[in-house]
């Protein structure tokens, strides 16, 4: 198979447990599967405490999977890594954190925190080859090479995730996973951000897993998008399949949620509600069923025509 028909990422039943005591364990992630492409972007939504975060942190090895199969350019990254894997992995596949204040340290400039990554891989041959590309990078998400030598809590919220981007971007990465990136930000600091990161994935040919609960935002930057509930992935599909053509009623309900910027449609909008306790589905016996090439639902068997029948019926306005 060519580097170009074979995924960038394929993540197969990826299971992400967690050990509480003796006699509890939480499933946060409870066999998932889904692909990337090169220079695709792949929307991962779900409401809070659904497994998406878990899901980018186990793909990136900050958590050792339970079990599954995660295959990152041909190369497995589950189990145990040798050095060469690891490497590879710290360098091709980078992390843009949900709150930038927490996740830059504090005590360093801010070109130390750009080329820190170089540093422990050992890239170009001395500090000043470094600190050029840290500058470079700098400019590339939107900072004046003025700002180096300033400490994180000089900046912004929307300058410090800039920064938090120039530290992914300077390992040249061929996967970034962004993880809440602007849920931290203001509306307009948002729009900014998302901007930049399209900016950046025409310009270099990145691949992104953008995590989110935003669907309106999820839906501008994805290509394809998969809806996350309770650690199973319920739907996914192309962002066209996914908003013109949801069919999982939990799916369905995300989407009528979303409000309308016309007051007077929005006075009429209805919100379907999804309760999983109610809705008699168990998630554990479900299985995947393909509608297109592209489009998937996860649900049990002996309910899928029922689901099909009902997405049909009503559509969500």
């Amino acid at each position: 198979m060519s580097e170009f028909k074979r995924p960038l990422l394929d993540v197969k039943n990826l299971k992400q447990h967690f050990k509480v005591n003796k006699k509890f364990t939480v499933k946060a992630v409870d066999g998932v599967s889904f692909q990337i492409k090169h220079g695709e972007t792949y929307g991962l939504v779900g409401e809070s405490g659904s497994g998406k975060s878990t899901i980018g942190r186990s793909i990136i090895r900050l958590y050792n999977p339970t079990s599954g199969s995660i295959v990152f350019d041909g190369k497995e990254m589950a189990g145990k890594l040798d050095k060469e894997r690891e490497d590879f992995l710290r360098t091709n596949m980078q992390m843009i954190f949900q709150d930038p204040m927490a996740s830059l340290n504090p005590r360093k400039k801010v070109i130390e925190i750009i080329t820190q990554g170089l540093e422990i891989q050992g890239l170009y041959d001395s500090t000043e080859e470094r600190v050029a590309k840290g500058l470079d990078t700098l400019e590339q998400v939107g900072l004046s090479r003025e700002f180096a030598n300033r400490y994180p809590h000089q900046f912004s919220g929307g300058q410090r995730q800039r920064v938090g981007i120039a530290r992914a971007l300077i390992m040249n990465p061929q996967l970034v996973i962004a993880d809440e990136a602007i849920s931290a930000l203001d509306v307009s600091i948002q729009a900014q951000i998302v901007n930049l990161l399209k900016d950046i994935q025409e310009d270099r040919g990145l691949s992104y897993l953008f995590i989110a609960h935003d669907l309106s935002m999820v839906k501008y930057i994805s290509d394809r998008i998969g809806v996350l509930h309770q650690g199973y992935l319920l739907e996914t599909g192309t962002k066209e399949e996914i908003f013109n053509n949801p069919i999982h009623p939990y799916t369905r309900s995300l989407l009528s949620a979303i409000p309308h910027p016309n007051p007077i449609t929005e006075k009429h909008r209805k919100s379907l509600h999804y309760s999983y306790e109610g809705s008699g589905f168990t998630y554990s016996l479900g299985e995947e069923h393909q509608l297109t090439d592209t489009h998937s639902v996860w649900v049990e068997p002996d309910k899928f025509d029922k689901v099909l029948n009902e997405a049909m019926a009503v559509p969500v306005s």
